[in-house]
């Protein structure tokens, strides 16, 4: 059974293919702007190609019939909305089309905890109202709403919307990178001494930082085989299209500036900048569902910042 995996070189999308490869054949579709091939296994063929791009998808299809897709391929530290939105909203649409035309019945979404916004309470639910506050959450939202209007039941799709993920596999190439994420950003800030910037510090939290639900990215994997399974099973329900993947434990920025401080075993200077744009204070993922879905994240805060340090000092080759 084939499964193809859109961004499937990416950070995230490495980690599932190194997991979903094991019981799968898995083709990965990049279109390689963040994503880097050597995150994946030497046999899984990687498809150059953009969500953006609807003859590219056709293309994709025809060469490599799949039972479903996990759709991982997004774009995440734009500044304004319209990047967002050609490959966020639109790529979603071209691949709904794509996988209609080709008759590929499941979808697996990559979506996010922004769809929830400032919700001024925590944990926060799947049923809870989505109200998102920034351009990638809005994107998302309507990737969810595209997904659950297609198809006319034809098509069965699950949303996982990520919480936020951390922590790095064994295998090589695992760090997260990215340039908007906390961990690169107080990693770099260790290794080459400079000062970190901690973005709000007057949030009506304990510590006036903002509180988040860290998960690591290999327990997020996880969920992404597990999806995998529910999709292709009997117990599948049409009725619970979304599930949050989180820890449900909460952890501010500062608690991970202190974490990361004690992994390194050297002290990290910061001083504290203006709040972001959209982001809100506290965000915690109520994880009754994905529960009784199957799936508990197992690892803790320290264990994901302990390795995202250990793949971040790997030396490369």
């Amino acid at each position: 059974m084939t499964w193809i995996v859109t961004g499937g070189a990416g950070f995230i999308g490495g980690h599932v293919v190194h997991l979903l490869s094991r019981r799968h054949h898995v083709v990965v579709f990049d279109d390689l702007s963040t994503g880097r091939p050597d995150r994946l296994p030497p046999d899984v063929p990687v498809v150059k190609g953009s969500v953006t791009d609807p003859d590219e998808l056709d293309k994709l299809f025809e060469q490599h019939p799949a039972a479903g897709v996990v759709h991982l391929a997004a774009r995440k530290t734009a500044l304004e909305d319209a990047p967002y939105r050609s490959h966020n909203v639109e790529g979603t649409g071209n691949l709904l089309t794509a996988m209609a035309r080709a008759g590929v019945g499941r979808l697996l979404f990559a979506s996010s905890a922004a769809v929830y916004g400032d919700t001024g309470r925590t944990p926060v639910a799947e049923g809870q109202p989505r109200r998102p506050v920034n351009p990638y959450g809005v994107t998302k939202d309507e990737g969810e709403r595209l997904i659950a209007e297609h198809g006319d039941g034809r098509l069965r799709s699950l949303a996982l919307r990520q919480f936020n993920v951390i922590g790095a596999g064994t295998h090589p190439y695992a760090a997260d990178t990215g340039a908007a994420s906390l961990l690169p950003a107080v990693f770099r800030a260790l290794t080459d001494g400079t000062e970190l910037v901690v973005r709000g510090g007057d949030y009506p939290t304990p510590d006036g930082s903002a509180v988040r639900d860290y998960v690591h990215v290999e327990d997020v994997a996880r969920a992404y085989l597990r999806g995998v399974a529910l999709l292709g099973g009997r117990s599948w329900q049409p009725s619970r299209q979304a599930v949050n993947i989180g820890s449900g434990r909460p952890t501010s920025v500062l608690d991970i500036v202190r974490i990361a401080g004690r992994v390194a075993g050297a002290e990290l200077p910061f001083r504290t900048g203006e709040r972001r744009p959209g982001d809100a204070a506290a965000v915690i993922a109520d994880v009754g569902r994905a529960e009784r879905m199957g799936f508990r994240a197992r690892r803790t805060v320290e264990d994901a910042v302990a390795s995202a340090w250990a793949s971040w000092r790997r030396p490369a080759g």
